[in-house]
């Protein structure tokens, strides 16, 4: 099957005829319209189109019109013979760089680059001066053309993919042994990876309007957008390309993958007064779409601390890009932006899209990327309509369909690349509560939403209110994870009796993994859950550490909010800057955390995202009675062999769940701490003998006993 993914389109009438004659062929392959891009002494040269098959290896195609001011065939052929050979030259140059599509000790292509011209009819004469192609024709001469093996296939899609820039950059010298840590993180880091046909279509399709990218962690949606800012900003660059994000930690990844995409693509760095990375709210030192586009119209912006202070520290974004939505609304402001890409854009308010939406020139192209599930009470962000808002007839701002023939709109992103199958069925287990004594936490409204992100149906019936038991999709992972991992290897789980004991444990598996599994220290990531406590749980973690000379960083604490992994330190935390990271070896600190208490729905998708940031190895730790209650879920789930058998709650019973397990509103938050506060005073005053304990009834008595105890 022949995937089509439509980038910059040249000759619409003629690209539309190569797709007809070619759409139909039983091949294995990929036909990219407006790609790859090269650079050339005149600035940038985009393919028209690209063909790469088992079958025939790689094609070129020439799609362009003839001149209209050449007058003899001698001279339509020199000119459709010096573009065939530009083509040959600017792709001749690319694979060439990549020894793995090299022979005869790297002095020889291992392949031959195919160029044809399609034009629409026979031109009288020019069969004698030039070899072309019509549409009739075409088959029959792509059938002359030889073959390749499918190791030459995987490496050519991996050159003109660019994934081949995704190679890692450590050599992993130190590593001495296959079998150990280092030895099978190097295989797995070094598996040639092709983009899958949802892949290729997110990264390289540009509809004429906004498009929304939609997968689950671990499906590639950083890479993704890196990608396509990349080949964007080749083929537009005199137009400005803003690339966005809540995680400031995402800052370092986004730099390092553009930057590789576009030397990959044209030998050159980017502009980046052209294409920016900015954090989505911007501080006083660095700027952010909303600082800018503040600055932009004339109004203050908002520092977090004000908009905490008047909106609460949940709303306090969603508060800023309010009011400055309203003043952007009062007048017509010019736009500032001819693309914008969003990642993680389930941390976004809808406000912060309107604003966007205002912001970026026509034809309104915004891109945003979320994971499916990375906000599990409450997984499908809002429609459409609901995020951009509507004109003054109500009609959409924003409307999102795949049309044929046209770059994609809306792209889901099914196969997860980050974790092993097992991993992200443990992390969805526990993140949903499948095998929660008390029953689920939460759950999808819709039960087909699990066949849409990878799943199968075992046994039973996948309705709502109804028993069924459900796996992962064999070909929604890559083969290497079961190939070089052991579950029991790849996942373990560790009880303590206090934080010290945990820290010690840590410590001690890091100065294995790094002495003896031949890990760096920049392979490991610990996190933890628990925000507002995150430098209690890690200071005793760097001080067992810093026993055996390990050195470590609490990730915008100790070290820069912007950057994540230090060569020569192991990383330390909290939740919100972890996530859009990985590591090979991650540790969950105080996961105990996690296993109940109020907002629990928010506790487990903290649990989630934490779980999957791991690229191999797992290690969960908690402390005390709610960590054994982790363990009992995690035994489950790992003795059905990481399938997950539950009753689907009714659709009611979803609608108790999230109201049950929601997280709570500022003022409801006040409240409470209103009322634990009349609780402590009414036990002090007891304590005092202000109050006879002797005259409260006999249950309020017990009650307040008890709670002294606690």
């Amino acid at each position: 099957m022949i995937d089509i993914v439509f980038g910059k389109k040249g000759n619409p009438q003629a690209v539309d005829a190569l797709i007809e004659t070619i759409s139909g062929q039983d091949w294995e392959g990929t036909l990219y319209i407006g790609y790859p891009v090269f650079s050339n002494d005149d600035g940038v040269a985009a393919t028209d189109a690209l063909l790469t098959t088992k079958e025939h290896g790689v094609v070129i195609f020439d799609l362009a019109p003839l001149a209209g001011d050449q007058k003899t065939i001698e001279e339509i052929a020199e000119t459709l013979e010096i573009r065939q050979n530009d083509l040959y030259r600017g792709l001749h140059s690319r694979l060439f760089s990549y020894r793995e599509l090299t022979k005869n000790k790297g002095r020889d292509l291992a392949l031959d680059i195919n160029t044809i011209t399609l034009l629409p009819d026979r031109v009288p004469g020019l069969d004698d001066h030039l070899e072309y192609s019509i549409p009739q024709s075409l088959i029959g001469d792509l059938g002359k053309l030889n073959a390749i093996s499918s190791e030459v296939y995987t490496q050519l899609n991996a050159a003109i993919q660019k994934t081949a820039a995704l190679k890692p950059k450590k050599k992993r010298i130190a590593v001495k042994r296959e079998d150990s840590m280092g030895g099978v993180i190097k295989k797995i880091e070094f598996q040639v990876a092709n983009l899958d046909r949802w892949q290729k279509a997110a990264a390289i399709e540009c509809p004429e309007g906004p498009q929304r990218v939609r997968g689950l962690a671990g499906s590639g949606k950083t890479i993704i957008l890196a990608m396509k800012a990349a080949y964007l900003h080749a083929n537009f660059p005199d137009q400005d390309i803003i690339v966005t994000f809540q995680t400031r930690a995402l800052y370092q990844q986004f730099q390092s993958l553009i930057d590789k995409f576009y030397y990959d693509q044209m030998r050159d760095y980017p502009d980046w007064n052209r294409l920016k990375i900015l954090h989505a709210w911007g501080s006083s030192s660095s700027a952010g779409v909303y600082s800018e586009i503040a600055k932009h119209t004339g109004a203050a912006a908002l520092s977090f601390g004000e908009a905490r202070n008047k909106y609460g520290y949940s709303k306090a974004f969603q508060g800023a890009c309010d009011a400055l939505l309203s003043h952007v609304n009062e007048k017509n402001f010019e736009p500032l932006w001819d693309f914008i890409l969003v990642d993680e854009a389930q941390d976004f308010p809808a406000e912060f899209f309107r604003l966007a939406h205002k912001m970026v020139r026509q034809p309104k192209r915004i891109v945003w990327a979320y994971d499916e599930l990375q906000n599990l009470g409450d997984y499908a962000m809002p429609p459409v309509a609901e995020l951009f808002g509507v004109d003054n007839a109500n009609r959409p701002l924003v409307v999102i369909e795949n049309k044929p023939g046209l770059p994609k709109q809306d792209i889901l992103l099914p196969v997860c690349y980050r974790n092993p199958s097992w991993v992200l069925s443990l992390a969805l287990g526990l993140g949903l509560g499948i095998y929660r004594e008390d029953g689920p936490v939460q759950m999808f409204d819709e039960p087909n939403i699990w066949l849409d992100i990878g799943y199968e149906k075992v046994s039973g019936d996948l309705e709502l209110g109804k028993s069924v038991v459900l796996a992962r999709r064999a070909d929604r992972s890559p083969q290497f994870f079961g190939d070089l991992l052991e579950q029991q290897e790849s996942v373990q789980f560790k009880r303590f009796d206090d934080l010290e004991q945990q820290s010690e444990w840590i410590a001690e598996q890091i100065q294995n993994s790094v002495t003896i599994q031949e890990l760096d220290l920049n392979d490991i990531l610990i996190v933890v859950p628990d925000a507002m406590y995150t430098a209690k749980i890690a200071d005793p973690i760097r001080r067992a550490l810093r026993k055996r000379d390990i050195p470590s960083h609490i990730v915008g604490v100790t070290s820069s909010r912007d950057w994540m992994f230090d060569e020569g330190s192991v990383a330390i935390s909290g939740i919100y800057r972890a996530k859009g990271n990985e590591a090979p070896l991650v540790f969950i600190a105080s996961a105990d955390y996690c296993f109940s208490g109020s907002e629990l729905a928010k506790r487990r998708n903290v649990l989630f995202t934490a779980i999957t940031r791991s690229k191999a190895w797992v290690r969960i730790c908690g402390v005390g009675s709610h960590m054994d209650g982790l363990i009992s879920e995690i035994e489950k789930i790992s003795g059905k062999q990481y399938q997950l058998d539950f009753k689907y709650p009714t659709e009611e019973e979803i609608q108790n769940l999230r109201r049950t397990y929601r997280e709570k509103t500022e003022a409801e938050k006040l409240a409470e701490r209103k009322q634990v506060g009349q609780i402590r005073d009414l036990l002090n005053r007891l304590d005092s003998g202000e109050i006879d304990f002797d005259l409260l009834p006999d249950d309020l008595a017990s009650r307040l006993k008890y709670l002294r105890e606690e």
